[in-house]
Formats: C-alpha cells, structure tokens, sequence
C-alpha cells in the first residue's frame, strides 16, 4: 500500500470523527453535568490505559474499555464517543506523543463508545445481562480489527511491517478482546446503577 493511500485514509477517517462528533451531539445534547461526569470517564480512562494494561508483545489486556462503556450506557453515543475519542487521544499523547497515524490509533475506542451508546440509546438504555454480553463482545471484534487495519497502515507508512508483528498474535487478540467484554458485561452494570444513584442523589440536593 502506498503513502497517498495511508494518508488518505487517514483524512478520511478524520473526516468520519468530525462528522460522527457533530451528529451524536446534536442528537443527544449534553448538559453541564453529563459534560463534568464525561470529563471524569475520560480521566479514568487514561489512568486505566497506562497503568491497568498489559502489553506483551502484539497482546493487550487492559481494563480501559470500562470509561467507555460507562459512558455509552450512560449517555448514549455522545458520550461513549467522547470518552473513547478523548481519552484515547490523550492517552496516545502522553504515551506517544503526536503523529501522523494518531487519528487512526484513536478511532477504535471512539467507535466502541459510539456503536454501545446506540445501542444501548435504541434499547433505552434498559439492556438485560445477554444484550450487554452480546454487544460488548460484537465491538470488541469490531475494535480488534480496527486496532489490527491501523497496526498495519502505520507498520507501513513507518517501514516496520512485518507479518507476525500486525497478524502474527490476531487470534490471541480476538480471544482477549471477547474475555474482556464478557467480564466488562458483568462489571459495568453495577457501576452504571452506582453512578445513577449518585447523579440522582446530587439532583434532589
């Protein structure tokens, strides 16, 4: 693949975030609060992905998705957009610093958090434990395969391709992703019902 190539799929997928930004915002607008406990989601998810991750090679096992599914369940699209968008993005420049393939690395968690917020929006954010599992597990193929696309169009851009380094772990990948989502399915519920009590006891303050 050539570098016009890479960069234009890089515009292009700049050009998706904006857009997907825009339309989940205006369709779900966000209040001072909702705007506060998002900022607070993205905060806790840059702590998780530098210290609650563990990279082995082309293995990742990390808890950083949790920010994001908290965010969707809570807010919808919008916010479980924002959190992957922003907290990812910070994470990669705290870790990384700031590159030319930096929109591509952050755009899987960006459309976790959007796929579970309209879902969970569709669902009236009323899921049962199966629908959550199902949901949670369906995105983290998705992500798996965006992480897998970018590992190989940096690779390439950068001149570090090589075919056990961007495919050589993909099953292993596959399985940790869908392991994690089924303990996120079990773990985000009582946060989410946790953190909704809490706004609700704020409110009547």
């Amino acid at each position: 693949m050539s570098a016009p190539v890479i960069w234009t799929i890089v515009g292009l997928t700049a050009l998706f975030l904006l857009l997907a930004v825009i339309f989940a915002v205006k369709a779900e607008p966000l209040s001072v609060r909702k705007m506060a406990i998002i900022a607070m989601l993205v905060a806790v998810y840059v702590i998780l992905s530098m210290v609650g991750t563990l990279n082995l090679w082309w293995i990742r096992i990390s808890v950083d998705s949790l920010p994001i599914i908290l965010g969707a369940l809570l807010y919808g699209p919008a916010g479980g957009l924002l959190v992957g968008l922003l907290g990812s993005f910070l994470g990669q420049l705290l870790s990384y610093g700031l590159t030319a393939t930096t929109i591509l690395w952050i755009t899987p968690a960006a459309v976790r958090g959007l796929l579970i917020g309209l879902y969970a929006k569709k669902h009236k954010y009323e899921l049962t434990p199966l629908q959550l599992a199902l949901v949670l597990i369906v995105t983290a193929l998705i992500v798996t395969a965006l992480n897998t696309a970018v590992m190989y169009l940096d690779s390439v851009l950068y001149g570090y391709y090589s075919y056990a380094y961007v495919f050589g772990g993909l099953v292993v990948r596959v399985v940790s992703g869908m392991a994690t989502a089924v303990v996120m399915s079990f773990v985000a519920p009582p946060v989410v019902k946790l953190l909704r009590k809490t706004l609700q006891q704020v409110r009547e303050k």
